[in-house]
């Protein structure tokens, strides 16, 4: 199982958050760089999630990812422990924390992560190397696969609710605040007596925590927040919290957006909701039944295409005056069987009753099609088979769908079918006062992490009220949560409903109900015309903003008088020719081609091991000045790290010559490591052969700064990876196995930090800023006639990327009046580092491969390197494409 797309980014946006941290160690300052590279500034930007890093937990690095329901928290978590782990100094015992909003979603969890056969597992093991344990509370209060030994050996993931640590008065003072002997153990290994909680004794589960110092995963945080106290966090003394909910509180330090648009483009969720009010509970359950038929015969006729089984299910959600009140769940039951529903096909689900408890609802021997329930189905319930939400409320009643909404949200199997009556879900209701109702949508989207514009209701339901309420357009589909906390109509005046079995049965067959019946086809049709083309617009938007942040952050679009000029541009990029997996999928496809795809093959062990270790003075002086910053932003991990260090030094200086190669090599290569192309064990054995002519005064000074000395190896290990790629490169060039094909469109809008004017023809009403030499670049070549139009190319993907053996974002892109795109990337003479060759190199070919239509030129003041041209050179060439 792999991250989707959406998924991946989330991912990238952690790991360029600990980027920018890993730079300036401190937590404010990474916080505002790592939005400045997205283009928005924090300090300007009018948001209510959005703002400068808050800092309650000192020392601490604590992000927060927002993504709704369906969109696979659990499974980025997975993810998201590989990169914050390997931040870390590669003695820190690897621990993670595990909090959940619920006993059931703990079940669910500790099972699945505990399953070495689940994709959840499978995941963890292929990051960590198979050393993994999985521990619940117990396992943790009895000692079982928990001591110092294995802790040291292995990732330890402990699933906890935090409610295992909040004192409460019935329960008094809780087991982890507790002395246990069976963690005795633990307190000989203590070495921050500092974390120490007074009044605890120090073999209870809280005190052992806090000493190893663990990393604090919270899924679902918006479920529990008030049981989240500081002082809780602080007790544990996380070294970094990872916060993934649908609905951020307002200090979250938020670092990446998932919005609904990504989880409909992934196949993720049924969106948007399809509402239809009806006159009375009898058209409710009339409807139900009848699309449920629909819905099925469309599933079974996807089968018989090729498709995959499904049995789409209706939830009736009653609302009795007490949630125990079973005698109105069974009346509603047999009701359900008197008009003609098959009794093996309706199960009652509540906090009193679980009818489908142990039941597998997505076997293909499960008859269950309707469930009646209340909000019991609210948490730790997951059936993608759900596609309908009806509520039973009368119509003077209150409708309470925000609850369960979110049940019926999953989209079956991750996939878009062909029948796409079975890519929405569904409500229905029959309120007098539907804009109540409406609102009522509004908060259960709110709380599952969407919004107000992720649903659909046919206009003429809502004109006798006020139209201009509700009807959501794809259109600024995301672009704004609305936080509903409360609705106009507070009314509890729930009554048992009414239905009146004879009505129904009139009403199956009736024209009105084949009428409404064909409203909400059509309406369900429509939408998804409606959506396909907000795709595509959306697609062009600058990708790099989260769509909810978009009208919040200035944009600049194309000016009005190239709009026509690049409508039809579309910029070649590499792919690399790549096999199918699928036994029906001949010839193989192509993919966007990256630096890893380009190392097969690749073996460090016959690379050269000749590096240079000689440390300047100016380097020291560099290292002095950042080891030097030291106040409440910076991370607390970084702070302990020279007493591990000090303690490594000394313990090393007791082996052998052999001994200390052997682990100077694997601590170092735990920090080269990132290097994904690269095994671990190859990476030690090759820095093994790198230190093992060294003196022992030179060992010494390693090991006292891992960190330079582990950047001095990684950049020959990139320096041979590169050499290798670019080698490759060429080689699938001339046997077309990479080729260029069209990839990149001119987005709508751009949103550089810093904009430059004054420079004519430029694309964009504004571009982005330059430097001095850029802007001299641009403004002698802007002014030619020859020009129709020029775009500073933004970079981190926002802009246009040569990818190959390097990736490359050329600094400018213009368009010339004989048709042709020019590629220019300035150096001021100061600029000539190696990869100034790589570039020319890799430029050239793109040119030649892509077409006549398109140059690349790499430009200097004066000095230049072989390919390179001067300011006056390139003016030359340029000036007559006319």
């Amino acid at each position: 199982m792999e991250l989707k797309s959406y998924q991946q980014e989330v991912i990238n946006d952690l790991s360029g958050f600990i980027e920018q941290l890993e730079k300036s160690e401190q937590l404010n300052v990474a916080f505002s760089r790592f939005w400045e590279s997205k283009g928005i500034s924090l300090q300007t930007l009018e948001d209510n999630y959005l703002k400068p890093y808050d800092n309650s937990i000192k020392g601490v690095p604590r992000v927060t990812v927002k993504v709704p329901t369906a969109g696979g928290k659990t499974f980025i978590a997975c993810n998201a422990m590989k990169p914050i782990f390997e931040s870390f100094p590669p003695d820190k015992p690897k621990v993670a924390v595990w909090f959940v909003p619920s006993d059931t979603i703990l079940k669910q969890t500790f099972k699945n992560l505990n399953d070495p056969s689940h994709p959840y597992r499978q995941k963890i093991d292929s990051h960590f190397g198979s050393a993994v344990k999985v521990l619940d509370k117990e396992s943790l209060l009895f000692g079982q696969g928990f001591n110092p030994v294995e802790v040291k050996e292995q990732l330890s993931i402990l699933v906890l609710s935090v409610q295992s640590f909040v004192e409460t008065v019935r329960k008094g003072l809780p087991r982890a605040y507790r002395e246990n002997e069976n963690l005795a153990e633990f307190p000989k290994t203590f070495k921050n007596l500092d974390k120490l909680l007074p009044n605890v004794d120090e073999t209870a589960l809280i005190q052992v925590l806090a000493q190893l110092n663990p990393v604090v995963i919270i899924d679902e945080s918006h479920n529990f927040e008030a049981d989240l106290r500081i002082d809780m966090l602080n007790n544990i003394n996380p070294s970094f919290i990872f916060d993934l909910t649908a609905t951020p509180r307002n200090k979250s330090n938020i670092i990446s957006f998932v919005d609904a648009i990504k989880l409909k483009k992934n196949n993720m969720v049924k969106l948007p909701v399809i509402v239809y009010n009806h006159q009375d509970t009898n058209e409710v359950i009339t409807s139900a039944i009848q699309l449920q038929k629909t819905l099925e015969s469309k599933a079974k006729t996807e089968e018989e295409n090729g498709g995959k089984y499904i049995r789409p299910i209706v939830l009736f959600q009653a609302q009795p005056k007490t949630d125990d009140d079973n005698v109105t769940f069974e009346k509603i039951k047999a009701q359900l069987i008197e008009i003609g529903i098959p009794e093996n096909q309706i199960k009652i689900k509540t906090a009193e009753k679980d009818e489908i408890k142990n039941i597998d609802l997505m076997s293909r021997d499960c008859e269950v099609r309707f469930i009646i329930t209340v909000n019991a189905l609210k948490e730790g319930w997951d059936c993608p088979f759900a596609y309908i939400l009806a509520s039973l409320a009368n119509k003077s009643s209150s409708v309470d769908v925000e609850q369960i909404l979110g049940r019926v949200l999953r989209l079956p199997y991750v996939t878009k079918h062909i029948q796409e009556l079975l890519n929405f879900s569904y409500v229905f209701t029959s309120s007098s006062n539907f804009l109540n109702t409406l609102d009522k949508i509004k908060v259960g989207l709110n709380k599952e992490g969407f919004s107000s514009k992720d649903f659909r209701v046919k206009e003429s339901q809502i004109e006798t009220e006020q139209p201009s309420a509700v009807q959501g357009s794809f259109e600024t589909l995301f672009t704004q949560i609305q936080q509903t906390d409360t609705v106009t109509d507070n009314s509890t005046n729930y009554s048992e409903p009414e239905i009146n079995v004879e009505s129904v049965k009139v009403l199956s067959e009736s024209e009105k109900t084949q009428q409404k019946l064909t409203d909400i086809i059509d309406l369900a049709q429509n939408t998804n015309k409606e959506f396909e083309n907000t795709i595509k617009e959306l697609e062009k938007e600058d990708n790099l903003i989260p769509t909810e942040l978009m009208d919040k952050v200035k944009t600049y679009p194309i000016k009005e008088v190239f709009k026509d000029e690049v409508k039809n541009i579309k910029l070649p990029a590499f792919y690399k020719k790549v096999s199918q997996n699928s036994f029906f999928e001949t010839g193989g496809t192509f993919v966007p081609l990256t630096k890893n795809l380009l190392l097969d093959g690749f073996d460090l062990s016959k690379e050269d091991t000749k590096i240079d270790f000689t440390k300047t003075s100016s380097e020291m002086a560099s290292i002095d000045l950042v080891e030097g910053r030291k106040d409440e932003y910076v991370p607390e991990y970084r702070k302990v790290s020279d007493q591990v260090k000090e303690a490594f030094v000394q313990y090393i200086s007791t082996l052998s010559p052999e001994g200390k190669i052997n682990q100077l090599a694997g601590r170092l290569a735990q920090q080269v490591k990132r290097n994904d192309e690269i095994p671990e064990p190859k990476i030690i054995e090759y820095i093994k052969k790198a230190i093992a002519d060294l003196n022992s005064e030179k060992i010494a000074e390693i090991s006292h700064d891992e960190y330079f000395y582990s950047t001095l190896i990684k950049n020959k290990i990139n320096s041979l990876t590169d050499k290798y790629a670019e080698k490759q490169f060429i080689t699938l060039l001339d046997k077309g196995s990479v080729v260029c094909q069209d990839s990149f469109e001119f987005h709508k809008k751009i949103s550089p930090k810093n904009t430059v004017q004054g420079i004519t023809k430029n694309l964009y009403v504004e571009e982005g800023e330059m430097n001095d030499f850029e802007k001299k670049v641009i403004n002698e070549v802007a002014n030619l006639d020859s020009v129709v139009f020029w775009h500073r190319n933004l970079e981190r993907g926002k802009g246009f990327q040569l990818n190959g053996f390097i990736n490359h974002y050329p600094d400018f892109i213009v368009k010339m009046k004989n048709g042709k795109i020019i590629l220019i990337e300035t150096k001021g003479d100061h600029l000539d580092g190696s990869d100034s060759s790589q570039k020319i190199r890799l430029g050239e070919k793109w040119a030649s491969k892509a077409g006549d239509n398109y140059r690349y030129f790499m430009v200097f003041n004066n000095a230049k390197l072989d390919g390179a041209k001067s300011l006056g050179e390139l003016i030359e060439i340029l000036k007559d494409m006319k």
